[in-house]
């Protein structure tokens, strides 16, 4: 198994009282950052981790957060780490 980054967007809907909870609860959670959010109940979120199973049990585990109403999976990426060391050709 090569060694990986995976990067994922979700959008979590929440209710729209459970918006600062989640939104806490979720930055407890590790490789997890809150970039938006908005009073009726959305928030952008980003993960990272090892593989697309750390990925999903992660959703998994968002899904579960008291006030959560929905996760959707906007994107994931998958990188070799040693790739993300070498630099871009501009050309």
């Amino acid at each position: 198994m090569a060694d990986e980054l995976h990067i994922a967007s979700l959008v979590v809907h929440v209710l729209p009282q459970a918006l600062d909870p989640v939104g806490q609860a979720l930055t407890t959670m590790g490789p997890v950052q809150v970039h938006g959010t908005h009073p009726d109940g959305k928030l952008v979120v980003t993960l990272e981790g090892p593989s697309a199973d750390f990925i999903l049990d992660q959703v998994a585990y968002i899904r579960l957060i008291d006030g959560v109403l929905n996760v959707s999976l906007v994107y994931q990426h998958a990188e070799p780490r040693q790739l993300l060391n070498e630099g871009v050709s501009h050309d």
